[in-house]
This record gives C-alpha cells, structure tokens and sequence, in this order.
C-alpha cells in the first residue's frame, strides 16, 4: 500500500472512530450486575427467569401445544411479565457477517456503529483506499446500494442462537458489505465477484443487554418455546433473531471468530452447507 492510500485509510479510520464516539456517548450506561442468557442452553439461564418460567409452564406449554385450556390473555401477560424478568440481563448474540482485518479491527477496538448510508459509504472508501477493490469497482457500489433502506439502516442484526448451519445466513458470510450492496449486486458479473474476495467470513459474538430490544420481535416468546421444549426433553426449533438500534460499545464485544480459526466451522457448521462455504 503506497504512502497516499496509507494516509486516506487513517483519515476513513479517524472519521469512523469520530463517529463512533458520537454514537456511542448515550448508548451504555453503567448497570448492575446483570446474568448472561445463553439462549441455547437453558439450563444455565439465570435463577429468576427460570423460577418465573417453572411457575407458569403448564399455561406455557399448553397455549404454545394443545391449547386445550389456556387463554391468550393468560399468555400475553405472562409474556409481558417476562419480558420485566429477563430485562435486567445481557444476551449471548452472534452477527454474521464479512470483514476486513482493519474493520474486524475497528470493531474490536470502538465497537459496531449503526449502519447508515453515510457509514456504508465510510467502509467502501476505506476498503478501496486498502486496495481492496479498484475506483471503478466502488463506485459501482456507490451508485447501486440499498443502505437507505427502512429496514436496514439505523439497525444491526444479531441471533440469539449459534449459527449452526446456512439457514439465512450463508449470504453475509459470502458477500461483503452485507445486504445493504449484496442484495442488488451479488450476481453483476463486474462488482459480484469483489463482494466474495473482499474481507472474510466473521462471526461477531457480544452480551448484549436485553434492554437493547426494548421494541423486539418476541424474544420471550422465543425464549418460553425454548424452555417448554427443553422441559420436554426436546430441542425446540425456530431461529431466534433481533435488530438492536443500539451501537454496540466494545466493552461488550466477546471476540470475533473468523473463518481461519478452528472453532468458526464448529460454530457455523459451515462444512455440512449446501454450497460449501470459501475464504
């Protein structure tokens, strides 16, 4: 990398981070002691929820099965009592995704911002200032991109559950930038083929607050099934998921697994995918 491309990195970097402390100043505050959900994992889950969870399990069971005597009401408040309960705890979560080493950096180092146009177009002008992809290439992203999207910007995706197989979650690992360039581009035949060479497969692993999804889409029902299901002796199924419109400070960030470390095959069961997963 010649001397320039080095100085417009170390600009892109010093703006991101500029822009991560702006995001981050209201995000985490100081909290008690809060008890991790492992949400695979039942059995670990912190006493009061499971004490709370036991003493409605039988309405539980039965409006999430037969439904034999159990009312809606009965579960909505019940459901609206958990969600007090779990509340006060942090929640393992995985975000899958494709890095580069500087942005696996970045993150480890100032956290993950909330996506916005204007820091897509951040990491597309650091990834081309490194080399990653030629000018004719970025702008190409630049023009055909959908990070405005409604249900993209302002949100970071997380499962609650580990990403053990490609059920919906092949294509970040594959594509980088993340649906925001990949879901317009991915098979232009000039710019598709940059998405799969720039960065590499990541798995971000964070405890994040529950409060973070304040406005979620049912992790305590999620987390009921799971537990009828395990009370059961069963597995339970479902890919538990949620968008946080939280940026995710570092202090909360466990550690990135990427595809050269052992443990992100075991992790993603990458090997058993249909269209085997590359580098």
């Amino acid at each position: 990398m010649g001397r320039l491309s080095e100085i417009a990195v170390e600009r892109v970097e010093w703006e991101i981070s500029l822009f991560c402390r702006f995001q981050y100043r209201h995000a985490f505050a100081v909290r008690g002691n809060p008890v991790l959900i492992d949400f695979d994992r039942p059995e670990t889950w912190p006493a009061d929820v499971v004490d709370f969870l036991s003493g409605h399990l039988e309405v539980l069971c039965d409006w999430l099965g037969d439904q034999q005597f159990a009312s809606p009401d009965q579960f909505d408040q019940i459901i609206g009592e958990l969600a007090e309960v779990i509340r006060p705890h942090d929640i393992l979560a995985w975000h899958c995704t494709r890095l580069t080493a500087r942005e696996a950096g970045v993150i480890r180092a100032e956290g993950m911002f909330l996506p916005t146009v204007e820091t897509l177009m951040m990491r597309i002008d650091a990834a081309q200032a490194e080399g990653a992809f030629p000018p004719a290439v970025a702008e190409g992203f630049r023009r055909r991109h959908q990070g405005g999207s409604p249900t993209r910007t302002g949100r970071i995706w997380f499962l609650f559950t580990r990403p053990c197989n490609d059920e919906g979650v092949a294509d970040f690992f594959r594509f980088w930038g993340g649906e925001a360039i990949y879901a317009a581009i991915d098979r232009d035949p000039k710019l598709g083929p940059a998405l799969r060479s720039t960065g590499i497969p990541s798995v971000v692993e964070a405890a994040l607050p529950v409060s973070y999804f304040v406005d979620g889409l049912g992790l305590e029902i999620d987390m009921a099934e799971k537990f009828c299901a395990w009370r059961a002796g069963r597995r339970g199924s479902g890919i538990p998921h949620d968008r946080t419109r939280v940026p995710i400070p570092a202090e909360i960030i466990r550690r990135i697994i990427t595809f050269d470390d052992l443990e992100f095959a075991v992790l993603t069961g990458c090997a058993s995918y249909h269209d085997p997963l590359k580098n």
